[in-house]
């Protein structure tokens, strides 16, 4: 048992220390700064895209959810200008409006991309021409991804009212109906994270590089960052008299830096277990 965690801990502080070593630090600033100047131009995106496809209340379901799951003073911040922007965007879906909102969005998408990468320890790049399509490609399934998650859960009462109705057990439903909800919400975030180190990762890989347990690392450190972040503002936060006006712009910065760390944290974990199987698949491989 204690060599178990001896190896663990061993483990973890490969991926901290990877992630100095490939200034993870810098790249989440990057990553913050570039995934907070797409989020208004891909919400533009999510909400033309829903109103094309007749589905406008998945559009304004999505942003209440994301509400949901931020911190109260980031909600602050962001909810006015979002929903500002949402009722004075034009609906139209082939517009250089969206175009460009695509284009932007697509620069997060590399700046991830980019900072996958240099997990692996490796910085070669794809073609400019192919990591755009890619990333506009990828832009355009998640937000259809949201649009049929979101109508979906339309349906979810309805089919859970239908459940109980017929269910020969007489019980209290109300926690296993939230159990069911919180589970499907973080498949949702797992499964899109796994996609992201899955599509990402560099192509010139030997064997298979596992997803699953830095998407789990992640999420783990979200969770941590949303539920710690109000905390942090009460107590070390003094944004207001440092910046002024700006103050509200600091705090989303800050805390789309804080989840930038988690996803390369993420990476990290995924890179050095890839590492550690190929290091025991060499050895165990026969000599010429």
């Amino acid at each position: 048992m204690k060599q178990k965690s001896v190896a663990v801990g061993k483990f973890f502080f490969s991926a901290i220390t990877n992630f100095n070593k490939h200034d993870g630090m810098v790249m989440a600033g990057h990553l913050a700064f570039l995934g907070m100047l797409a989020l208004f131009p891909f919400i533009i995106f999510l909400v033309a895209l829903a109103g094309t496809f007749g589905q406008s209340s998945a559009g304004t379901d999505a942003l209440t959810y994301m509400f949901e799951n931020m911190p109260p003073d980031v909600v602050v911040v962001l909810r006015t200008p979002i929903e500002q922007m949402v009722s004075t965007s034009g609906r139209g879906i082939m517009t250089f409006g969206i175009i460009g909102a695509l284009w932007v969005s697509s620069s997060a998408i590399d700046a991830a991309r980019l900072a996958i990468v240099r997990a692996y320890s490796t910085v070669s790049r794809r073609p400019y021409i192919r990591r755009r399509a890619e990333g506009l490609l990828l832009v355009i399934l998640s937000a259809s991804s949201i649009i049929l998650g979101m109508t979906a859960l339309v349906f979810g009462p309805v089919i859970w009212q239908g459940i109980i109705k017929y269910s020969p057990i007489d019980a209290d439903w109300g926690y296993l109906y939230t159990l069911v909800r919180l589970s499907v919400s973080f498949g949702l975030i797992f499964g899109a994270l796994c996609l992201a180190y899955f599509v990402l990762r560099p192509r010139s890989l030997k064997i298979p590089g596992p997803v699953a347990p830095g998407a789990i690392i992640a999420i783990i450190l979200w969770m941590t960052v949303a539920n710690g972040f109000s905390i942090y503002l009460k107590y070390f936060g003094n944004y207001d008299v440092t910046y002024g006006s700006l103050a509200g712009a600091m705090i989303s910065l800050v805390f789309f830096y804080f989840i930038s760390i988690g996803f390369i944290l993420g990476a990290e974990v995924n890179a050095v277990l890839y590492h550690q199987r190929l290091e025991k698949l060499e050895k165990n491989e026969p000599s010429d």
